[in-house]
């Protein structure tokens, strides 16, 4: 029998032949490669709008010089017709998707208009999405891109704290509290006193070892070390979303000046402002990794005094603040790493109390004073 080309025999049938699957229609022939905290990502479509999506997110997240050999991560975006809806998707998408997960398998029903399915530990997510959800770039950012993107720098190992983070002076200052007490406001305060604003929402924790010199009563109690240096940790934050800050209606109010800044967004059923602080003159951002001098975790309250008092709080009450206000990863494994990272960047970083006082303005100077 005569050789065949079986690559032109099956170009020559391929448009009879039934694409069952889509395979045809969902190859990913756009692509887009990009690095993000360590690591690489790499984003595939057969729309090319959807990659407009990673020009929407990106700025979005701390910066930090590319490193070799970082882990690959693959995302694949496939926009088809079919089931899902031709209609054009609310834009109140992410108050409409039901989340599910289990180990390292993670799914997203963004109801009409698509699923999407990750594997944490194969480095791998893949979304089917209805057209019209890929003709809003904005939306697959908000609802999809940033939600896999969290997730995967989670599982390579980041600690995470909900908090916001400021730097002034080589100083970082995280404001870690519940829901409504305060923290934005606070952080907002700080930012227009001369703080630079890194993130109100999620303070990523890096412990990098590196080389130092160790005093001279250390040497003269281990003359073994004939050099003088030993290891020790230190820390580097990052953040998301870089230099925005989500106001309540009440506390917007108290900026007039900011408000043609604001942008109202629903959050967990709630009407909120959005505050780009990018946009605002005069205000500084945190856009790049930082390793501060020195760091200091204030868990906020509030009291029924005028005043705003710093104080000294026990051990086991700031273990307790971090549980509440970490990780959104209900894993195990992910946990112990997690508290792994904390508790290295806690061993270097004070920790006080600040409750606020009825007024709340004096807040920059208590704060100030530390």
């Amino acid at each position: 029998m005569e050789s065949i080309d079986f690559v032109e025999l099956y170009e020559q049938y391929a448009g009879e032949l039934e694409d069952f699957w889509g395979r045809r229609e969902a190859h990913g022939r756009f692509q887009r490669s990009f690095h993000l905290f360590g690591l690489t990502f790499t984003l595939r479509s057969n729309v090319a709008e959807v990659l407009t999506a990673v020009d929407l997110a990106l700025p979005l997240y701390t910066q930090i010089e590319r490193e070799t050999d970082t882990p690959q991560i693959e995302i694949q975006v496939v926009a088809r017709d079919g089931r899902l809806s031709a209609e054009p998707p609310p834009e109140d998408l992410m108050q409409r998707i039901t989340y599910a997960g289990d180990g390292d398998w993670l799914a997203l029903h963004l109801g009409d208009w698509g699923q999407v399915h990750v594997d944490l530990g194969r480095g791998r997510a893949t979304a089917v999405i209805a057209p019209s959800l890929a003709q809003r770039p904005d939306l697959l950012a908000q609802c999809v891109l940033h939600t896999l993107l969290l997730n995967f720098i989670i599982a390579a190992g980041y600690g995470m704290l909900h908090a916001s983070c400021l730097e002034r002076d080589g100083h970082a200052l995280l404001l870690l509290a519940p829901h409504n007490t305060g923290k934005s406001t606070t952080a907002l305060r700080l930012a227009l006193a001369g703080w630079r604003l890194l993130t109100d929402s999620m303070v990523f924790v890096q412990s990098l070892p590196r080389i130092t010199r160790i005093s001279e009563d250390f040497h003269k109690a281990h003359p073994q070390n004939p050099r003088n240096l030993r290891l020790k940790n230190e820390t580097r934050l990052l953040g998301f979303p870089v230099g925005q800050i989500k106001l309540r209606a009440d506390m917007a109010a108290q900026f007039p000046q900011l408000r043609p800044y604001l942008t109202p967004e629903v959050v967990r059923d709630e009407t909120k402002y959005r505050l780009d602080l990018q946009q605002v003159a005069g205000v500084s951002v945190w856009e790049t990794a930082v390793t501060p001098s020195r760091t200091t975790l204030c868990l906020m309250s509030r009291h029924d005094a005028p005043d705003t008092r710093v104080t000294a709080v026990p051990q086991e009450q700031v273990w307790a603040a971090i549980m509440r206000n970490s990780l959104y990863f209900d894993d195990t494994a992910v946990w112990q790493r997690n508290l792994a990272q904390l508790m290295s960047f806690l061993e270097d970083t004070a920790v006080c109390r600040l409750m606020i006082g009825v007024e709340g303005e004096d807040v920059v100077e208590k704060l100030g004073a530390i």
